[in-house]
């Protein structure tokens, strides 16, 4: 049975790396596991995307090229120039891994838990169309790493304000 208090698959959705060029990463990663070159795609427009950034609304852009595996989405992501939670983890660290993502249904349950163990969340936003969101929390100290949860309107549950 899974534990509930974060997971609802008992699988990991995806891990992204942050890099200061999408492409070249993404030509890199294609050549090594023989994977076609996935096209470039981009964070939603401002309107849509709706993100919060330390708590602020703000206007975060990014490039990514995505790899789908059976099992997993490899994402290759380029900050814009602008602050943002990937661009925070690009200059501390440089290029490498920023998050693995888990999918929830009540992302607002999923928030309570993990800000109550002390990972604060650090970006929010709306993608595919506003069909979905991502939110980003800070598990670096502990993982080395942020964790992103992914909820998508289609199976998401009915959750409180």
């Amino acid at each position: 049975m899974i534990d509930k208090r974060l997971l609802d698959e008992d699988e990991v959705m995806q891990i992204c790396f942050v890099t200061h060029d999408a492409e070249a990463s993404a030509r890199w990663f294609a050549d090594l596991t023989g994977k076609e070159m996935p096209p470039e795609g981009r964070a939603a427009e401002p309107e849509e995307a709706q993100a919060i950034y330390n708590g602020q609304p703000a206007r975060v852009g990014c490039t990514i090229r995505m790899f789908a595996f059976g099992n997993i989405d490899v994402e290759f992501l380029q900050p814009g120039p602008e602050k943002s939670a990937w661009r925070d983890l690009l200059e501390e660290k440089g290029p490498g891994c920023h998050h693995i993502a888990f999918r929830t249904r009540n992302l607002t349950k999923r928030n309570a838990y993990l800000e109550e163990k002390g990972h604060r969340l650090l970006q929010r936003g709306e993608f595919d169309g506003s069909h979905g969101r991502y939110a980003y929390y800070d598990t670096v100290k502990d993982l080395g790493v942020m964790v992103e949860l992914l909820e998508f309107d289609k199976d998401k549950e009915p959750q409180g304000s």
